[in-house]
């Protein structure tokens, strides 16, 4: 499964709402999303501890997106990223 970075724009129009995940997994600076636009994820540092987190998110029978894998605290923004690929390629 091909998985892509994408913009911001991109992936709260994939998301299909204006969903506040900053509030839940920090300050957003990656987004993805595979060829098919049905798993996304982004990778966010949490400002309190300073950790990388990622939340993968999948979409479900009727069209909406649920958080499938979210994972806290990775020591960089390189780790996270390498963990967030394989849940997203898993999740495909």
């Amino acid at each position: 499964m091909a998985i892509n970075n994408v913009d911001r724009t991109k992936f709260i129009r994939l998301l299909s709402l204006q969903s506040d995940l900053e509030s839940f997994v920090g300050k957003e600076f990656e987004w993805f999303s595979n060829t098919g636009g049905n798993v996304i994820g982004t990778i966010a540092l949490e400002t309190g501890n300073k950790g990388w987190n990622y939340v993968v998110l999948k979409r479900k029978e009727m069209g909406e997106f649920r958080a499938c894998e979210v994972a806290c605290n990775f020591y960089n923004q390189a780790a996270a990223r390498v963990d967030c690929m394989f849940a997203m390629a898993a999740a495909g």
